[in-house]
């Protein structure tokens, strides 16, 4: 079993961690695995540093109509793993994903 020891990292430390990236040749995703941190968390710091709203609407503000989540990995060939996935996003819409 392998365990995770989390970093609190500062706002100075993240603002590093993105210039890096940003001179990286590596892909967001595999800069991130190789940092050792989740592409959620990067996504969040770029967004909150570069001033950017978070996701999450504001009264009287409309939501944003697009939200990066990265790219689903290609499954090795030999991988069979499969799933599905079901969204309900409310007044009657379900969002459907599968891969089998």
């Amino acid at each position: 079993m392998t365990t995770t020891t989390r970093v609190r990292r500062t706002r100075a430390d993240w603002q590093a961690v993105i210039s890096r990236a940003e001179r990286s040749a590596l892909s967001t995703a595999a800069f991130c695995a190789a940092e050792g941190i989740s592409t959620a968390s990067f996504y969040l710091w770029r967004r909150r540093l570069r001033g950017i709203a978070p996701s999450v609407a504001e009264p009287g503000r409309p939501p944003p109509e697009f939200l990066d989540l990265g790219l689903l990995s290609r499954p090795a060939k030999t991988d069979t793993a499969s799933w599905d996935l079901e969204l309900d996003l409310g007044d009657g819409v379900v969002l459907r994903l599968r891969r089998g």
